[in-house]
């Protein structure tokens, strides 16, 4: 069969599964980023790989993934660019002061916990090219990461979006990723880096990009969004940008999704880029984004976790995911006043990863800083923190029928998107 026959035929098995899995979970209480991790770890070796392994290489061989992959990475950017775009860049400046404090705290425990794990599961756990610290590193941002686009949906599901613990736990959210994506860039800066001077160089370049785009960059989007009134023209001059930002970080040696991310902060925020973007998820969540959860679920090997040891670390890590973020959001927010029931809210929340772990843990993997085994592992963690939430708001209070406050459509759709 010719490849573009193979990628149209996984297309529709993917689609398909997604689907199911997403409804699936749904059903059950769940998010549907769930059910999307779900099915790819169903279409990888864990699953169908283990059960049907000629099934799995017939419709997923070695010849067809590259084009899989780069197909995953064009709807990870664009992903990232709408997650930019939708980020309150005016809410986060109205309340950055305390939000900043409790995001860094948030960050700060987990890393701290991942960095310093990581020092005892280096011997048998990292990739064939990591060094102690960059397999520290890699460790701890894992552990820091805060999901905003889980935890937004899981606020307007709750519909506490707009009390004060939601807006303050999807402003966490929000400095909790600008901080984690360029915390992460600067490690991937170093990982690459075969010394202090390059690594010096590359953290450079990356501080220059950021610079030229937002004293450059956004001014002629806001030029061409004043002066040009064609819709069409503003999407386009959007994207091109997005490629450019994207083909550029990659360049320099941190990622694409970097790129694409600042692209989609820097954006003008009016309602004609809104609508275009909003246009733009729906075809990507449905087609692109979807092959990113697949690739990794064909990297995922579950039966690398192999007796009671090797779980018992899994449960480890964990259990510092979870101490890590939950305590480390809980006893601030309490400090600066709030309840024990609303800090511990705020702490749950804070404690979803979802796919920008995912995004995290491929880094690490292709950079072959995280083994096989340490990075199923870490997929599961990142299942089993997301899965926690839903339970745990319940257990504290929070359901639907108890938080009723209204919570219009526009906003719902701008921060959980």
């Amino acid at each position: 069969m010719m490849l573009t026959g193979y990628i149209l035929l996984q297309l529709n098995v993917i689609i398909l599964t997604v689907q199911v899995f997403g409804n699936l979970c749904r059903r059950i209480g769940q998010q549907w980023v769930i059910g999307e991790i779900l099915a790819g770890l169903a279409l990888g070796p864990s699953l169908l790989g283990a059960i049907f392994p000629d099934l799995e290489i017939l419709l997923f061989p070695q010849s067809t993934l590259p084009m899989l992959q780069t197909l995953g990475d064009i709807g990870l950017a664009l992903y990232m660019f709408s997650l930019g775009a939708r980020l309150d860049t005016h809410l986060i400046a109205r309340q950055s002061p305390k939000a900043i404090f409790i995001s860094l705290s948030g960050i700060l425990l987990p890393f701290v916990l991942g960095f310093s794990s990581a020092f005892l599961l280096y011997p048998d756990l990292s990739g064939s090219k990591a060094t102690l610290f960059s397999f520290m590193l890699i460790v701890g941002v894992a552990m820091s990461i805060t999901a905003f686009p889980v935890l937004a949906r899981i606020l307007s599901e709750r519909r506490i979006l707009h009390t004060k613990i939601g807006m303050l736990a999807l402003v966490c959210a929000s400095v909790d990723d600008v901080l984690a994506w360029y915390l992460l860039a600067l490690v991937v800066a170093i990982i690459h880096s075969l010394n202090g001077l390059l690594a010096g160089v590359t953290v450079g370049l990356t501080i220059i990009f950021i610079a030229v785009m937002v004293l450059v960059v956004r001014p002629l989007l806001s030029y061409v969004v004043q002066h040009i009134q064609s819709r069409s023209l503003q999407i386009a001059s959007g994207i091109v940008i997005l490629l450019l930002a994207a083909y550029t970080t990659n360049a320099i040696g941190i990622h694409l999704v970097f790129g694409a991310f600042l692209t989609g902060v820097i954006l003008p925020r009016n309602v004609a880029f809104a609508e275009q973007i909003r246009s733009l998820d729906q075809v990507n969540n449905l087609l692109f984004l979807p092959l990113f959860f697949v690739f990794s679920g064909l990297r995922t090997q579950i039966g690398l976790i192999q007796g009671p040891t090797m779980w018992l670390i899994c449960l480890f890590l964990i259990a510092i995911a979870c101490l890590g973020k939950i305590i480390g959001g809980t006893l601030t927010v309490r400090i600066l006043g709030e309840s024990w029931r609303e800090a511990l809210c705020l702490g749950v929340l804070m404690n979803t990863r979802g796919l920008v772990e995912l995004i995290v843990l491929n880094i690490g993997f292709e950079l072959r800083v995280l083994s096989p085994a340490i990075f199923a592992m870490l997929v599961i963690m990142a299942i089993v923190t997301t899965m926690m939430a839903s339970p745990l708001l319940l257990l504290l209070g929070y359901s639907s029928s108890k938080n009723t406050e209204a919570t219009s459509e526009e906003a719902v759709e701008k921060a959980a998107t």
